[in-house]
């Protein structure tokens, strides 16, 4: 048996000019996670990552802390469905407002509208230009996962760690569990920054043992966006 502990990228930095950034919390969530790897003494095999900023610099940071040699892998299946950046601009498509600067709405409901653009998106309601429909996003990692898990050596006690974002974690459960598209926007809003979520796999079969976990982060590193 094997496993492949999906981690969600450190806080990134939403409402600021560029999201694909790790705040400083979202820097020290990094940390926290190779502190824990290390006292653990549970080191991976591999460290995958996705192709944004803040996924590289997630593993960066958990390796340097936990005090591990392996060099990370770049892993392209593993991006994002869209940037926040995006995402705020589909939610001023679909409500008809500025979502940033001077005329942005409170933070809270900033919140809600970006999350109603995704979910919008998720049941094919809106496009997000330049960016693949969800069931072609559900799709490519639904194949990435199946090739994972049916590789030769699947049985072997891996321990892979793989640092991606909340979207691709929440197919991921839904792809193991066999829910449907509905559900996945459910998943996505409890998801916590520097979570963790594993899955077991062999010769194919695989099953979910833990989702968005945090028990690893000190109480003030824990946060959502």
């Amino acid at each position: 048996m094997s496993s492949l502990v999906l981690i969600r990228h450190g806080q990134a930095s939403f409402g600021g000019p560029r999201y694909d950034a790790l705040s400083e919390a979202g820097i020290a969530q990094s940390r926290a996670i190779g502190e824990w790897l290390r006292e653990r003494g549970a080191a991976p095999t591999a460290v995958l990552h996705g192709p944004r900023r803040r996924h590289a610099d997630t593993a960066a940071g958990l390796l340097s802390r936990a005090g591990l040699a392996l060099r990370q892998e770049l892993a392209p299946a593993l991006d994002e469905f869209a940037e926040g950046e995006e995402v705020l601009d589909a939610a001023a498509a679909l409500f008809g407002r500025p979502m940033t600067g001077a005329e942005a709405p409170p933070r809270g409901e900033q919140l809600r509208c970006y999350s109603a653009a995704y979910e919008a998106w998720s049941r094919g309601e809106i496009e997000i230009p330049g960016r693949a429909s969800f069931t072609t996003f559900r799709g490519a990692l639904r194949d990435w996962l199946r090739e994972l898990t049916d590789a030769p050596g699947s049985a072997s006690g891996q321990r892979i760690m793989a640092v991606t974002s909340a979207g691709v974690v929440a197919v991921a459960v839904c792809e193991v569990l066999g829910l449907p598209d509905a559900r996945w926007s459910a998943l996505v809003a409890v998801m916590q920054n520097a979570s963790l979520t594993e899955l077991q796999f062999s010769r194919g079969r695989c099953s979910l043992r833990s989702f968005n976990s945090t028990g690893h982060l000190p109480a003030r590193l824990s946060s959502s966006i």
